[in-house]
């Protein structure tokens, strides 16, 4: 199996049907891991958007020129959640009735599945979301599900799906924040073992008037442990309030407007981050803008790459901020607003040992809903 490992993923696959032996070698965790993850030397990037109720997926090369990624699921109507070793996780379905997270590789050209758990029907309608990660030491990816109640003073209820065990299992209380704190659903961030989202602290005072308090929230996929890490008041009130949150290397990105009279002002922090404590903190850029844009990502690692929307809104093209000139450059890929997701690229065998489309933890869904059944599609 070590010169087998070493072989790429298509290589890999064809191994896979050898014999049985072969195999079950192929399929185990150890040897996922082992294989790892490899850069592409053809795609820099992967490239998902909507338009005009169409999703597409689309491998990006490093002039940025597009490749549709063959795949057989639908786009259109999945929320991506973030991206880790390969993988790409989504909220999928509608949120009534049936819901799933739903994870895919375009390496191996799989999708799987997994229901969230619903166990009386009035949980349909409770506050959540959905994170997904990939664990670092053994390439199992994680499927969270957070959820508030209405009632502020109720604890969070958090089920953790592995896809090593196919099942949801209810995290303890000791693992979960205090029940006052929130998390915003907009971005999340994954830098090693950690999953990263803009966070807050909802506080009431004596008029009975509430404010915010903004934090960091992040989550350890080894210890399943969630912890709030303190924002530095200096950089607290130089912060777009609220934020989104992407990665640069191994750094946390914080973007966002800061609203003005006449215009916005559009900025990125880079954070160092060690031992559950911000090190240090870095203003990238900080430019005026007429409207709010977004950052989705970086290209190589120095140039951010901003979804700037159209005057009416409702669409939004992207463009490149080129950090040495200080100019914006059109990279001519259009799309509907809020819709775009860009990672840099990689390979991974994550999800080969699962047969395509497979959908787990169905029975988990609550009986008076089950009569509908989700349609991943085709793209």
């Amino acid at each position: 199996m070590e010169i087998v490992r070493r072989l790429c993923v298509k290589s890999v696959a064809q191994c896979r049907t050898v014999c049985k032996m072969w195999r079950s070698r192929i399929d185990s965790m150890h040897f996922t891991k082992r294989f790892g993850v490899r850069m592409n030397s053809a795609f820099s990037y992967i490239l998902l958007y909507e338009r005009s109720y169409k999703g597409y997926a689309c491998y990006v090369d490093e002039n940025f020129g597009l490749t549709p990624v063959e795949s057989n699921i639908s786009f259109f109507g999945s929320t991506p959640l973030g991206w880790s070793h390969g993988v790409c996780g989504f909220s999928f379905g509608p949120i009534v009735r049936h819901f799933m997270g739903l994870l895919w590789n375009p390496s191996v050209h799989k999708s799987v599945g997994a229901y969230v758990p619903y166990y009386t029907l009035g949980q349909e309608y409770e506050k959540r979301l959905l994170g997904f990660g990939v664990r670092p030491h053994n390439l199992d990816p994680i499927i969270l599900k957070i959820a508030f109640p209405f009632d502020p003073k109720e604890p969070w209820s958090v089920q953790l799906f592995t896809l090593s065990s196919r099942v949801w299992r209810s995290l303890e209380n000791e693992f979960l924040l205090p029940h006052n704190f929130r998390i915003k659903k907009a971005s999340q961030a994954n830098i090693g073992r950690h999953i990263y989202w803009c966070g807050y602290e909802k506080f009431v005072g004596n008029d009975a008037s509430s404010y915010k308090s903004y934090v960091i929230v992040s989550f350890d996929m080894l210890s399943y442990r969630f912890q709030i890490l303190n924002i530095p008041d200096h950089l607290l009130r130089q912060l777009p309030l609220p934020f989104y949150v992407t990665s640069i290397g191994d750094n946390l990105v914080v973007s966002g407007n800061i609203q003005g009279d006449e215009h916005c002002v559009f900025c990125i922090w880079v954070l160092s981050i060690h031992g559950g404590t911000i090190t240090s903190f870095t203003n990238l850029l900080t430019i005026p803008s007429p409207i709010a844009v977004k950052l989705i990502g970086f290209h190589d690692n120095i140039d951010p790459i901003i979804e700037v929307p159209s005057q009416e809104g409702f669409s939004a093209s992207l463009l490149l901020y080129r950090m040495s000139t200080g100019g914006f450059q059109s990279l001519g890929i259009e799309g509907d607003a809020g819709s775009f997701f860009i990672k840099p690229f990689c390979q991974s065998i994550v999800l080969q040992s699962h047969a395509d489309r497979t959908k787990y933890c169905e029975e988990l869904v609550y009986p008076s809903l089950v009569d509908t059944r989700l349609n991943l599609g085709c793209h």
